[in-house]
């Protein structure tokens, strides 16, 4: 009898590893950082972003024609695992996804380096934010200063400063997409 029993819970034992749980990249996932705004409705300052996603990295680019000379800035661009993910497998950036821009001054000609550039100091963060309940553009833009002076929050910027370019010229669902290979490879199907 107690063999007729153990077999079962055998069997069922030996299938646990092929169930497939919830998804991690849920919108709603507990395990996502989500952005944290104080009472007057302010962003904070994301904290250990270093464990999100590097999306790409660009160097001087600008949106117009006065751009400086030499190298101009790094800018990084981090979003969270979770919401990646759910782009990759649903063609949509779930809600209360952030992206960071992470603003480097180029720094040259330190240790053995005798060419070229690397990411000096981080002088800027700039940052966006999808939540619908939120933002009646369901995207809003945030800037925490430039300079290395940084602000430990920020509002909200209008939206014709950030979102009405987002929302011409961006490739997918307010984010410029075509600007980073990791986000052009990872568009679903359905998407041009």
């Amino acid at each position: 009898m107690r063999a007729f029993l153990l077999l079962p819970i055998a069997a069922l034992l030996a299938t646990l590893p092929f169930v497939e749980s919830r998804s991690s990249s849920a919108p709603d996932s507990p395990s996502m950082p989500l952005p944290q705004f104080d009472s007057s409705g302010s962003l904070l300052r994301p904290r250990n972003f270093d464990h999100w996603l590097f999306v790409g990295s660009n160097i001087g680019m600008t949106y117009s024609d006065d751009h400086p000379q030499g190298p101009g800035e790094f800018h990084n661009v981090y979003t969270q695992p979770e919401a990646f993910d759910a782009y990759r497998t649903t063609g949509k950036f779930p809600e209360k996804t952030t992206f960071l821009l992470v603003v480097y001054q180029p720094a040259q000609k330190a240790s053995i380096n005798k060419g070229g550039y690397f990411e000096g100091e981080m002088t800027g963060l700039a940052v966006s934010v999808k939540d619908s309940s939120r933002f009646k553009e369901g995207w809003a833009y945030f800037t925490f200063g430039e300079g290395g002076d940084l602000a430990e929050n920020a509002k909200a910027l209008p939206a014709p400063m950030c979102f009405s370019c987002h929302d011409q010229h961006a490739d997918d669902d307010h984010v410029f997409v075509q600007f980073h290979t990791i986000l052009r490879s990872a568009r679903h199907k359905s998407l041009p």
